[in-house]
């Protein structure tokens, strides 16, 4: 498994944190776990609904509890890039 997203997904991810959760900006950074940016479970189930929403892509609460920003990132990224070579 790769480490590093597309800059497009990490952008999207960013965008969605920064817009619908109120994650100020400057903590948004690689190495921030995304329990520090999602800080309470209403958050954490709102952001994989919103992710299956937006951009069609299943992540799991547990994912969300554990990695940080650039893992979670570049799992999402790879199951966009497995959805675009199965579409």
């Amino acid at each position: 498994m790769s480490t590093s997203a597309s800059p497009a997904t990490a952008d999207l991810i960013t965008g969605l944190l920064i817009d619908r959760f109120d994650v100020d900006p400057a903590a948004v950074r690689p190495d921030a776990r995304m329990t520090e940016l999602l800080v309470d479970s209403l958050m954490v189930v709102e952001m994989a609904i919103t992710l299956k929403d937006e951009l069609r892509v299943d992540a799991t609460e547990d994912e969300l509890r554990e990695l940080t920003f650039a893992e979670f990132a570049a799992r999402v990224d790879e199951r966009r890039l497995d959805q675009r070579c199965a579409g």
